[in-house]
This record gives C-alpha cells, structure tokens and sequence, in this order.
C-alpha cells in the first residue's frame, strides 16, 4: 500500500503512540538519555552526496540572516567560545533541566559545537532564570523565528535538509518553514520530532539528527529561504512555551538515490511487536515467562526517502539468540511488502505483518533486528535497521525491557497519580501441576526511584481484568483476588525491591489462571512525598496493558505519550509448591526457607558438591565446592544480598537440582 510520506524524521528517538485517545496527563519525569543511532550512508544507498548549502556558525550568526520574533524581544541566541555564555552552557531557564540530578540542560554536542550554535532559550526568556514567570524579557507565550539568506538551489532538482539539534519540549513545536520568492511568502512547513516522537518534558538526545527530503517543496529554486521556528504557543491551562531548542551544522545536500527510513504513519510506530494468543492481542511482555509463551508478530512503517523507484520493499526481521554473548541467528521472518514504491511514498503496516514466531519456552535473551529492503537494498546494506531486546525468563514477568527511560508516579501529572498497574496474562496453569488450573506467584519487584518517600506505604492487589474500563476503573462490587499492604524503608529506596506473597510458611500466592490486573496504590506519608516506578518507554502497550489512576478517581491506560508504558512491575512466578518441597527433601534439606540471612544445606549422602545461589536474572552471586560426610549441614549467608528469590544449584553424587530460595 502507497501513502504520501510523513516527512519529519527522528534518527535518534524509538516512535510510540498511545492509541487511546486519552486526556493530556502529562508527567513530569526523571530522564535518561536515550541512545544514539547513526544513519549509515554506503556505495549502495549513494554515490556522492554534494552539499549545495551550509551553515556551522562559526562566525555567530551569519550575514544576511535575520530574526523576527513574537514579541520582538524573543531572540534566538548565539553561544560560542568567546561569548557570554560561551557554547559550554545550555539552558538558563529555571525549569529546562538546571535543577534536575543529573541536569538535562547540558549544550549541544553537534559536531562543530566547539566553534559555537544557535539557541532559542524558551524557559530562560520566561522567568529569567528564576523561579518567577513572566519575569523575563519575553514571557511566554512567545515564538522566535530564526530566518536565512537567500539560498540559490537552481542546478539541484533533488534535495535534503539535513541539521542537528537537541531540544526539550513542555508545549512547543519545532518547524522549518520555507519560502521560494526570497522570504515573502512561506507556502511548506515541516514539523521536526513531534510529540510522538518526543513527548511533553521529554528531550531528543544532545546530538541528534533531523532529515527531511525537500525536493517537492525547494528543489530547481534560486530565492529559496529557511525559518527555524521555535513556536511556544501550543499549551494548556499550566502555561505555553518551553523549554529550549539548540541548532547547529545545517545543510542542504542532494539525497541518496536508494534508502528507506523508518517513520510513523497515522499515529502507528514505526516498528511494532503483536503479541497474539487464540486471536487475542497480548500486553507487550518486554521478559516474557516461560510458562506464558504466546506467539508474536512484527509490523513497521518505511518510507521510500531516496529518489529512485523501490521494487519489491520487504520487512525483514532478524531474530538472534545472545544468551551466551555470541550471537546466533535462530531466524528471519519477512513481510511481503510494497511490490512498488515510489519515492516519497510509505509501505504501512498493514502491507508489513510478518508470520508469526513463537519462542521457546526456556530462558534465553534475543537480539531483535527490524530491517527495510528491496530489490536495490539489500539487508546487508540498508539504512533502515531498529533493534531492541527481548528475554525469556523462568522466574520473571514484567513489560519493562531492563532499560529505565523515566521514573512515574505520584506528583508526576496534574492531578497527581494515586496508583499504577499493570495487566498480567496468567492464563497457562503452572506446568508441574497439570489440571489445577492454578499458577503460583513468589513476590513482585519494583524498581522504585531513589526519590521516593522512604515512609510511604504500598498495597499491592490482583483483580481480576472483566469489566474494567478506562474512566469507570472495575466494576462496582469487584473485589480483589488477594491485596497485601507493605510499608517501605530507606534500604528498598532506589533498589529494585522485592515485596513478598508468600504466605506464613513460605508457600507462593495461589491464582486461578487467568488474566489479571496487578494495582499497586500509592499512601505517601512524608510531607509532599512521592512514589515513583522506574518505566521503560522503548515501546508502545496495546489497550489496557500498563494502567494508572488520578487522584480524581479516573482510570487511564497510559500518558498521551510513551512515558508510562513498560513499567518495572516484574512478577516472580513460581512452581507447584508442593514439587519445591519434594525436591528440597529428596537428597538435602535446605532451611529457612524463607531465610533472613543464615541458610543451612544437609545432605543426606556424604561426598563432593558444587553449590551455585544464581539471582534471577541468572547472574552467580555464590559459589561453593563442599566435601561433606552423610547428615553433615553447610551454611551460607545470604544477609547481604537485596531481598528477593534466588535459585539454588546442588550438584554432585549423581545429584543435580535446583531451588528457590527466597531472602526476606
């Protein structure tokens, strides 16, 4: 299927949508910068990229170019190595980041940034640099309009803009508008990394990189001109503008001949996983557990950027096994595609969904590499590549894909957030206890910020997932299937803490297979406390997959952008209980079980044994080799590792198994 082109590109940003439709509940978060990709140009996508224009800023700002703001004090500004501030300074304003930990209002680190760039300082033209509004020389609203000399591009028909930058957004477009009669009318905009792309108090990374083929709109011209356009005046009822926008090394250049891009279409990502069970469509599992095994499909939008005609655009995507650290290529599921794609034109999503793929069900962590190709473009060579990680795991259940993106919780929207959940398809009974129709939960690990009221109490609940809808919440009357409070303390602050549901004698919860929503309500107890969650937005949730209510009472399947969509809820799932105690009593007794510190393993045959205590993540954290008589007791201490479950390797003796323990 053939579609115009989305012509803004993020080179740097994964694209997600929240598809719902929801209100603006936007967050206020702890970021991490996202990591760099590097678009590649080859012999194969080009033979020579000419630059017809540029502009580094090396001697401030150009000669003939010119501002116009809205008020006329809304000035972009210069920052090189002579100037006050010099170009090792980012941000002034109050709120653009100086006061987060680490500060997010570093400088650009484009490539000639050592010779200087351009800023449009939103947040510090506010309030000054204080924590004052209005207080500065041209409060927002505001638009500032940084405007080049006339460019001749009358010998190149084919054209790019190519120029980076590192912006932070709180209500504010980027846009290059463009003008071919020498500045007097500008007929095309194009918005730069929309809030798709980088959502409300999110930033692109420091030196990112903007492509837009501009050949229909200034290709063969000889009065073309450029506004970069900081637009502050998209907001809502907190205020307008924010936070900054730095611009350095910009060029037009002729584009490749042969490339394709990833972009989104209509709101769908650029790259997507379906998890499918009997036709159902699952939570997006970024550790998927053993028994839960669904199959799983792929789906992307790439667009046809380079001028030639593409025959036969295929999505490919490569599935490795990295376990071991070398990786190894289990297998390449492809789309049919776009037999004929023009250049401009988009292969959607719903031209590109690959067969399905069911991983094994045993632990394992998987590399998986979406790749755009075509006749002209091979898989080898194409610039069109996204990867991200997919695991496997015995133990663990959760969305988040082991990457922090942010930190969401309470006092992190208006009105503030009172709980969060996420939804958990436990529909395959526990393997070792077949007809029960059970499954068996050890504890949830929650990877709280280190930000979080150290006083504050949690309630962790399962209810079941009839009914529920966004808005109403459950259904009157629905009651929890179990709900267990806990009160926090400084040494679960900042850690991955686990949170016990055992019972008394260290037996697991007990469900009925089902899917389930796991709530966790948020009691902060120290005066103006938070209770953050660590998230991973690497990728967008279908439907209600990761929940959240208001202190309103609404429920809501998420923020209008990707910030509250993998969050660190990892359940541990469990075994048959009663399969752990035969095989705790069979050749040794360990105990206690749960343990506190001291743990104690008798053997019921003397010889020799190798002891392994793995987390559950799989890494060794202690390792013993033991000559022991018949009925003699070993002991290790498990005090100064964080609470959670860990297995126990016993080998030797004809002896082979393994354990959970769990360390309160």
């Amino acid at each position: 299927m053939k579609k115009t082109a989305i012509l803004f590109l993020s080179l740097t940003s994964a694209v997600a949508l929240n598809a719902q439709g929801l209100p603006q509940v936007d967050p206020t978060l702890e970021p991490n910068e996202a990591p760099v990709k590097v678009i590649k140009r080859t012999a194969q996508t080009e033979s020579v990229s000419t630059t017809v224009w540029s502009e580094d800023f090396a001697n401030g700002l150009p000669a003939g170019w010119s501002q116009n703001g809205t008020p006329a004090t809304a000035q972009w500004e210069y920052r090189g190595p002579n100037t006050t501030p010099d170009n090792t300074v980012g941000s002034r304003g109050n709120f653009s980041g100086i006061n987060n930990n680490p500060p997010t209002n570093t400088p650009i680190t484009s490539t000639t940034a050592s010779n200087g760039f351009m800023i449009f300082d939103s947040d510090y033209l506010d309030n000054a640099g204080t924590g004052n509004f209005a207080s500065g020389t041209a409060p927002a609203p505001h638009v500032g309009r940084l405007i080049t000399d006339t460019i001749d591009c009358t010998n190149y028909s084919s054209l790019e803009l190519k120029f980076e930058m590192y912006a932070r957004r709180f209500f504010s477009d980027w846009l290059v508008a463009f003008s071919t009669d020498g500045g007097v009318t500008y007929t095309d905009t194009i918005e730069f990394f929309g809030d798709a792309v980088v959502p409300v108090n999110g930033a692109t990374a420091t030196n990112d990189v903007a492509l837009a083929n501009v050949s229909s709109i200034i290709g063969g011209q000889a009065n073309v001109v450029m506004q970069f356009i900081f637009d502050g005046t998209p907001g809502n009822a907190n205020g307008n503008g924010y936070y900054f926008w730095m611009l350095d090394d910009i060029e037009l250049r002729t584009p490749p001949a042969n490339q394709f891009l990833f972009t989104t279409w209509n709101g769908a990502p650029a790259q997507d996983m379906i998890y499918n069970s009997n036709g159902a469509e699952y939570p997006k599992y970024g550790i998927m557990n053993t028994n839960q095994i669904v199959p799983v499909e792929f789906d992307a939008n790439f667009y046809n950027y380079g001028t030639n005609t593409q025959t036969n655009a295929t999505l490919e995507v490569e599935i490795w096994d990295v376990t071991s650290g070398t990786p190894s290529l289990v297998t390449t599921v492809s789309a049919p595609g776009c037999p004929t794609l023009a250049s401009g034109d988009t292969c959607d999503y719903t031209s590109l969904t690959t067969p399905t793929w069911t991983p094994p069900a045993q632990e394992a962590d998987y590399l998986l590499v979406w790749k755009a190709v075509s006749d002209s473009i091979s898989s080898s060579m194409t610039t069109a590549t996204d990867t991200f990680s997919f695991f496997v795991n015995d133990g663990l259940y959760s969305p988040d894909r082991t990457t922090v993106s942010n930190y969401v919780g309470t006092n992190s929207a208006n009105p503030e957030i009172i709980a969060m959940g996420a939804m958990y398809e436990l529909s395959n009974e526990d393997p070792n206890n077949p007809g029960s129709g059970l499954v068996y939960i050890d504890g949830v690990n929650i990877l709280l910020s280190a930000l979080t009221d150290s006083t504050a109490d949690i309630e962790i609940a399962f209810y079941d997932t009839a009914g529920f809808a966004f808005n109403a919440g459950f259904p009157a009357g629905a009651t929890a299937a179990f709900r267990r409070s806990f009160t926090l303390n400084g040494s679960l602050v900042g850690t991955n803490a686990f949170f016990d549901l055992s019972d008394a004698n260290g037996n697991p919860l007990v469900l009925p297979a089902q899917p389930y929503l796991m709530i966790v309500n948020f009691f902060p107890n120290a005066s103006g406390g938070v209770i953050r969650i660590a998230n991973d937005a690497s990728f967008d949730q279908p439907d209600i997959s990761t929940v959240m209510q208001l202190a309103d009472g609404n429920w809501y399947g998420g923020f209008t952008s990707d910030a509250h969509e993998g969050t660190f809820l990892r359940l541990n799932v469990a075994s048959y209980v009663n399969s752990l105690e035969e095989t705790n009593f069979d050749a040794f007794t360990m105990y206690p079980n749960p343990t506190a510190g001291a743990t104690k393993l008798e053997f019921a045959e003397g010889g020799n044994y190798t002891i392994e205590v793995m987390d559950m993540s799989g890494a060794r954290v202690i390792s013993l080799e033991e000559s022991v008589n018949a009925n003699e007791t070993i002991e290790f201490d498990m005090s100064s590792y964080p609470m959670g479950v860990y297995l126990v390797n016993v080998k030797g003796e004809n002896l082979s198994k393994t354990v959970k323990l769990t360390v309160k």
